[in-house]
C-alpha cells in the first residue's frame, strides 16, 4: 500500500478536530507513516548519491543491511511491545496517562500500517515477525505489481485514497491540513507517472 494510504487510513480512525487533539493527531500520522520511513531514506540517498531507480528497487531494497531496517521499523512485536507499554503507562502511572495514551495511539496507527502491508506485497514482503522470525507472507496480491493484480488494486487504493481524503477534508477546516489532504489525492497520480516515465 503506498504511504499516503496508510496515513489517511490511520488519521481517519485516530484522528480527532480541535485545537486539543494535536498531539494525538501528530501520533496517529506518525504510527501511520513509520513503517515506511526507512524506505524514504533509502530513496532520498539514493538521490544524493546518483544511484539509478533500478539499483535502488531491485538491488538495494534486498540489500541485507537496508532489508534489516527495514524489517525492524515493520516489526509487529516491536509495535505491540509499544502498545503494552502505552496501556501499562496509562494503567498505572496516571500522572504520565497522556503520554501512555499517544503511544497507544501511535502504535495502534502503525499495527494499522502492517495489517494492509501484510495482504498486499509479494517478493518485496517484510519479516513482519523480526526478530523471532524472519518468515515473509507473499500474498498473491501486490498493490503495485500488474502480475499479482496490482493495476486493479492500485485502482482500488487510488479510490478509497480519495474517499478518505474527503473524510478527512470535511473533519478538518484547517488551510494546511486541506492543503496536504489535495497533495495526497494528487499523489495517486504523480507516484504511478512517476515510476512509469522515470523510474524503469
Amino acid at each position: 500500500m503506498n504511504t499516503q494510504t496508510h496515513v489517511l487510513i490511520a488519521s481517519v480512525l485516530f484522528s480527532k478536530s480541535g485545537a486539543g487533539n494535536t498531539a494525538r493527531n501528530i501520533a496517529a500520522i506518525s504510527g501511520g507513516l513509520l513503517p515506511d520511513l526507512v524506505i524514504f531514506i533509502m530513496f532520498f540517498w539514493s538521490k544524493l548519491t546518483g544511484t539509478p531507480e533500478q539499483v535502488v528497487w531491485r538491488d538495494w531494497y534486498f540489500n541485507s543491511n537496508w532489508q534489516l531496517a527495514i524489517d525492524i521499523s515493520n516489526s509487529l512485536l516491536l509495535f505491540i511491545t509499544l502498545l503494552a507499554i502505552g496501556l501499562a503507562i496509562g494503567k498505572w502511572h496516571k500522572q504520565n496517562a497522556k503520554y501512555g495514551f499517544l503511544l497507544v495511539i501511535f502504535s495502534v496507527a502503525a499495527i494499522t500500517h502492517l495489517a494492509g502491508d501484510f495482504f498486499l506485497h509479494v517478493d518485496d514482503a517484510h519479516a513482519h515477525f523480526w526478530p523471532l522470525s524472519d518468515w515473509r507472507y507473499a500474498s498473491p496480491f501486490s498493490y503495485w505489481n500488474p502480475d499479482h493484480h496490482g493495476r486493479t488494486i492500485s485502482m482500488f487504493e487510488a479510490m478509497l485514497g480519495i474517499s478518505l481524503s474527503i473524510v478527512l477534508f470535511r473533519r478538518f477546516g484547517g488551510m494546511a491540513v486541506r492543503g496536504l489532504l489535495i497533495l495526497a489525492v494528487v499523489a495517486y497520480v504523480a507516484v504511478p507517472a512517476y515510476f512509469i516515465f522515470f523510474a524503469h
